[in-house]
C-alpha cells in the first residue's frame, strides 16, 4: 500500500491509500514473485483476488526446506527437525502446476531425509521445464552416484552442484549452452569401464574424468572446483572463453591429490585465478595475457621434497604462470615455499602488475622477500603487508633492509600511491619501515596501518606519536 496526498478544493490535506503494486502488469508481478522461494510466492495467493494465479507466472522454483518447512523439534544438539513430508508434498504439489510452463531457475536446497529416487525424480522434472539454471544444494550423510547424462539439457546456462554425488562422466556428454559450472564437495567416478549383463547381452559403458566434462562445455566462461575429489592426476584447462577459474581444496577435498601431477592451463580469456590446493609437479601456463587479478594459497609438505631448491623451483613455475596480472594475492606459505631455495634471480618480472597482497608467517622476514617484489613491479601503485594472524615477533623484522638497498626501487620513488599494513605491533623495526616509505614514495597518497588487536590501548597511542612526528605528504588513517 502506498499513501497518496491529496488536496479539497477547501485546501484542506488528506492521504488515501492505494495498492499500487497490484496494479502492475501481471508479467512484471510474475518476474517480482521469481525472486522470491517458491513458498513465499504461492503465500501471496492469501493477498486479494488478483493475486490468486499470478505465482504461476514465475520462471523460477526455489524450494529451500529452511524457508517452506517449519521446526517441529530439536535433538540432543539442539539441531533443528523439520517435517519433510509436507515438504516433498510441497516440491510434487508446485512441479505438477508447473507442468506446461518453462521454467528457468530450479534450485533445490535441503536436508538429508530425501530419498535418492526422489531426488532424481525432481530433477528429471525441472529438465523437462527447459530450466536454464539448476542449483542443487543437499546435505547428505553419504554420498550417491549421479549420471552426469541426467543433467544434460540443450538449454542449460547455469550448473550448481554442492552434495556429495559421485560424479559418472559419460565421454560422450556435452553442455552445450553451459557458461557457468560450480561444483562442491563432488567426487568424480574417474577414467574406468563398467561391464554389465542385462538381457543376456554384455555391454561397457566408458566413463571419463573431471577434464572430460570440461571438454564437453564449449561456452564456459566461470568454473569453480570447491572441496571436490577428481582422484588426482593430472588437470587440463584449456578453453578459448573461459573467463574465471576457482580451484579450491576446501574443508573435504583430498590435500594430497596433485602431489606427482601436472596442471596445465591455456586459457587466453582467463581474467580471474584463485588457486588454493597443494603443490603439483610442475605447471604449465599459456596464453594467460587477459590475467587480471590472481590468488595463490597453497599448502605442501617438507618430506615430499629431497631438495629445497626443488620446491622453490615449483612455486616459482606458479608465479611465473600468472606474473601477467594486474593484482597479485600471495599467500604466507607462498613466500615460505619461495624462500626456501635461491629465487632472486628467477624472478619474473611483473611489468602489467599495479596491486601486490603479501602475507608473512612465522618462518619468513619482509627483508626476504620485499625488496624483490618491489625490484620487479615497476607499475606497482597499490602495496598491502599482512604480517599473519597475531604479527610477527620483533626478531623477526629488519627496519634497516630497506635502507640498506643500493638504490630505491622505480616503483616506490614515481608509481606507489597506496600503503596498507596489516596486523602493526609499533615495533621500532615496523616503524622503520613506515619511515622509508613516506620519504622514499614521492607520490604516496594514503598510508593506512591497522593495528594488531592484541596491542594494549597505551601501546598503539604512543605509535602513533611517533609515527606523526615523521615527515610526511600523505594522508595516514589508522585502524
Amino acid at each position: 500500500m502506498v499513501e497518496i496526498l491529496r488536496k479539497s478544493r477547501s485546501g484542506k490535506k488528506s492521504f488515501e491509500s492505494k495498492d499500487v503494486i497490484s496494479s502492475l502488469p501481471d508479467d512484471i508481478l510474475g518476474r517480482i514473485l521469481s525472486f522470491l522461494p517458491t513458498k513465499n510466492a504461492v503465500a501471496t495467493t492469501a493477498v486479494s483476488s488478483r493475486w490468486k494465479n499470478l505465482y504461476k507466472l514465475c520462471t523460477s522454483l526455489d524450494f529451500d526446506d529452511s524457508v517452506s518447512v517449519p521446526v517441529s523439534s530439536r535433538d540432543d544438539l539442539g539441531n533443528a527437525r523439520r517435517d519433510m513430508v509436507s515438504f516433498k508434498r510441497f516440491v510434487k504439489e508446485m512441479l505438477t502446476q508447473f507442468n506446461k510452463s518453462d521454467i528457468t531457475k530450479f534450485r533445490l536446497k535441503c536436508g538429508n531425509d530425501i530419498e535418492y529416487s526422489l531426488l532424481y525424480e525432481w530433477i528429471r522434472a525441472a529438465f523437462l521445464h527447459k530450466v536454464v539454471q539448476l542449483e542443487l544444494s543437499i546435505d547428505m550423510p553419504m554420498s550417491c552416484v549421479l549420471q552426469v547424462s541426467q543433467l544434460t539439457c540443450q538449454n542449460l546456462v547455469v550448473l550448481n552442484l554442492d552434495c556429495k554425488f559421485i560424479l559418472r562422466v559419460p565421454r560422450s556428454v556435452t553442455f552445450p549452452s553451459l557458461k557457468v559450472l560450480f561444483f562442491k564437495e563432488v567426487k568424480f567416478h574417474g577414467n574406468r569401464s563398467i561391464r554389465f549383463i542385462a538381457d543376456s547381452e554384455v555391454f561397457s559403458l566408458d566413463y571419463t574424468d573431471l577434464n572430460g566434462i570440461l571438454d564437453g562445455c564449449p561456452l564456459l566462461e566461470e568454473l569453480v572446483i570447491d572441496g571436490c575429489d577428481w582422484n588426482g592426476g593430472d588437470l587440463y584447462f584449456s578453453n578459448p572463453l573461459l573467463k574465471r577459474l576457482t580451484l579450491n581444496d576446501g574443508l573435504t577435498g583430498p590435500i594430497d591429490q596433485l602431489n606427482g601431477s601436472m596442471v596445465h592451463i591455456d586459457l587466453p580469456s582467463l581474467v580471474y585465478f584463485y588457486y588454493s590446493q597443494c603443490l603439483a609437479e610442475w605447471y604449465d601456463f599459456r596464453n594467460m595475457k587477459s590475467l587480471l587479478e590472481a590468488h595463490l594459497v597453497i599448502c605442501f609438505n617438507d618430506d615430499d621434497y629431497e631438495d629445497e631448491q626443488d620446491l622453490c623451483n615449483v612455486i616459482l613455475d606458479l608465479i611465473n604462470g600468472v606474473c601477467c596480472c594486474r593484482s597479485l594475492h600471495l599467500s604466507s606459505q607462498c613466500l615460505e615455499a619461495l624462500t626456501s631455495g635461491d629465487f632472486e634471480m628467477y624472478m619474473p618480472i611483473f611489468r602489467n602488475m599495479t596491486r601486490l597482497y603479501l602475507t608473512l608467517s612465522q618462518g619468513v622476514s619482509w627483508c626476504e622477500v620485499l625488496l624483490a617484489f618491489l625490484y620487479k613491479s615497476p607499475c606497482l601503485e597499490s602495496l598491502t603487508l599482512v604480517q599473519g594472524g597475531g604479527g610477527c615477533c620483533s626478531s623477526q623484522l629488519d627496519g634497516n633492509f630497506l635502507l640498506r638497498a643500493k638504490t630505491v626501487p622505480s616503483c616506490v620513488q614515481s608509481q606507489l600511491k597506496y600503503v596498507y599494513m596489516e596486523y602493526f605491533r609499533g615495533y621500532k623495526e615496523e616503524i622503520s619501515m613506515v619511515k622509508y616509505f613516506l620519504e622514499n614514495a614521492h607520490v604516496l597518497e594514503k598510508m593506512v596501518i591497522q593495528w594488531d588487536q592484541l596491542l594494549r590501548k597505551g601501546d598503539f597511542v604512543e605509535t602513533i606519536e611517533n609515527i606523526s612526528e615523521l615527515p610526511k605528504s600523505c594522508l595516514i588513517v589508522f585502524e
